[in-house]
């Protein structure tokens, strides 16, 4: 179960779903994804998402430094947040299924979380504001 969770959660950190970085990233102009050479390279017939994420994550030695320290980046904070907040995950959003619907319940229990886990929340994907 742990497992499955890590890899919803990651599957939405390294898309830039859950995670992303309004300014582009480390290294990459705004709003571009600073693997998107990489995905293009080496993961083209990979699903967006999950698919692609892990795709990047078995290519990891061939990464552009850029595209590395950005899914390391993305893979410390989702750490971050899934410590912050497994209490809150348990208690608010317990039978929300993992991915994008999972996340939406924890930004609508936003005011009920923990003062650590408010701070963890990454912000809503750029043009999904709430």
């Amino acid at each position: 179960m742990k497992k499955l969770i890590l890899h919803s959660i990651l599957a939405l950190t390294l898309t830039g779903a859950a995670f992303g970085q309004p300014g582009g990233g480390p290294g990459g102009p705004p709003g571009e994804d600073p693997c998107k050479t990489e995905r293009q390279t080496y993961c083209k017939d990979s699903r967006h998402g999950h698919e692609s994420d892990r795709c990047l994550r078995e290519y990891i030695s061939k990464l552009s430094e850029t595209c590395k320290n950005h899914v390391n980046e993305m893979m410390s904070r989702f750490e971050k947040f899934r410590s912050a907040c497994a209490a809150d995950e348990e208690k608010y959003c317990k039978n929300v299924e993992r991915g994008p619907a999972h996340m939406r319940c924890m930004r609508e229990n936003e005011s009920k979380l923990s003062a650590s886990c408010k701070a963890a929340l990454p912000p809503p994907p750029p043009g999904n504001r709430m």
